[in-house]
């Protein structure tokens, strides 16, 4: 059994039962499937194999060393945008050559950190990064791989909060501002171009705006010799979207056949950097209920979980199904809203659900809470932050220690005003 599933009408993140892990380690609980994320890792392999992809795990989504551990062990490399998530890929033994060191704002130390590490390519947002990486560059010694972020202005048809490859988003350069730049490139000593990077946004489950960026993007190749010289690879980001834990997710195989259509011809290999596709539905929040309260149309379902360990019912309008841990149980005809204990009305995690009928301590799990759950985290309110489990097969390993009070006090200064 692989993932989080029902197993004799209980509850598993693989063969582990879930109200065993809350038991003995308490809520909120992160716990994660190692069967399902490396599924996932096999889909992607399976689905572009033509295109010997280079898959590079975004960090951002997850970035517990333990899971980058084992994605690399699998052979992935990493796709980071900061200094702090170089550094956790290098402790997880990760090679840096298989490292994209992308963000649209990379910091002198960063920059300098990154070339030290030798990583294998920095995507370039802006024509001051060509300056500073070069700058950096001409101390070590040696020549450094760069890919250009191209902007296509395709509309992702996302979230506005997470879409990134419209002309008005911040993120790479537009397509009719990037020929001088790719110029600017050749004539360097330091940096050797080797690709072009797009990434559209997240929780994409159309093809077609993949494949039109990139449609446009090798247009913006054949235009000039000079735009295709030494560009191997394709980098079409990630963003590639799922749904609830027992629904598909977005069509590889369609995808995969647009990509050979593009890339073959030009000889280009493509480079990926999933990270919500890989552990989204691997992971689960797991919760307790504390008290139920009743309105007239309505009840609340407190709950120990809040907006601060999973922000993004609030921040995005993420639905995340809710279920117990038990199957089969008749849900009750009043809706209930899932809330937490945070003090604001934003925090919330699901609105107007059918639940059964659930006592002060009844377990229930937040799913596809894999991605963008622990890594977007905050004390706010002083909550200190939930400890994460990883299972494989029968086994549970604590990846995670839970947050103490004294954690939270210990870089705080006590110095009083003299």
């Amino acid at each position: 059994m692989t993932g989080i599933r029902y197993h004799q009408g209980k509850l598993h993140s693989d063969g582990v039962p879930l109200a065993a892990l809350g038991e003995g380690l308490g809520t909120p609980l992160y716990v994660y499937s190692a069967d399902a994320i490396l599924e996932r890792y096999g889909r992607l392999e399976k689905a572009f194999a033509r295109l010997e992809p280079g898959i590079r795990y975004a960090v951002k989504a997850n970035s517990n060393r333990a899971i980058l551990r084992l994605l690399r062990h699998r052979g992935a490399g990493f796709d980071l945008v900061s200094g702090g998530e170089l550094e956790r890929a290098l402790q997880a033994g990760g090679d840096p050559s298989n490292f994209v060191f992308a963000g649209v704002g990379k910091q002198d130390w960063e920059i300098q950190k990154a070339l030290h590490a030798q990583v294998g390519i920095f995507n370039i947002e802006s024509e001051g990064e060509i300056d500073r990486i070069e700058f950096h560059a001409q101390k070590t010694g040696r020549k450094t791989q760069v890919a250009l972020r191209l902007n296509p202005d395709v509309d992702a048809r996302t979230h506005e909060y997470i879409s990134t490859g419209k002309e008005e988003n911040k993120f790479g350069i537009p397509l009719s501002q990037a020929s001088p730049l790719v110029d600017r490139i050749h004539r360097s000593a330091q940096l050797e171009l080797v690709s072009y990077h797009v990434h559209l946004g997240s929780l994409l489950l159309d093809p077609g705006p993949f494949l039109e960026a990139a449609g446009r993007v090798m247009a913006f190749m054949d235009a000039d010799e000079a735009h295709r010289r030494g560009v191997r690879t394709y980098d079409t980001g990630g963003g590639f979207g799922i749904r609830g834990n027992f629904e598909e997710p977005l069509a590889l195989d369609e995808l995969a056949e647009g990509f050979e259509e593009l890339l073959l011809p030009r000889g280009l290999r493509l480079l990926l950097e999933p990270g919500r596709y890989l552990v989204g539905n691997a992971g689960c929040l797991l919760t307790r209920v504390l008290e139920r309260k009743q309105r007239k149309t309505k009840d609340f379902l407190i709950v120990d979980a809040s907006m601060s360990e999973l922000i993004r019912p609030a921040l995005y309008d993420a639905v995340h199904e809710i279920v117990p841990l038990r199957e089969g149980l008749e849900p009750l005809e009043k809706p209930v809203d899932v809330v937490g204990p945070v003090c604001e009305s934003a925090d919330f995690l699901g609105k107007d659900r059918k639940l059964p009928a659930l006592e002060r301590g009844a377990f229930l799990a937040v799913l596809t809470a894999g991605a963008y759950g622990f890594s977007m985290a905050s004390r706010y309110n002083t909550r200190t932050l939930p400890a994460e489990v990883l299972t494989r097969g029968d086994h549970a390993l604590l990846i995670r220690r839970r947050e103490t009070l004294e954690h939270i006090f210990q870089n705080e200064v006590e110095e009083e005003w003299k």
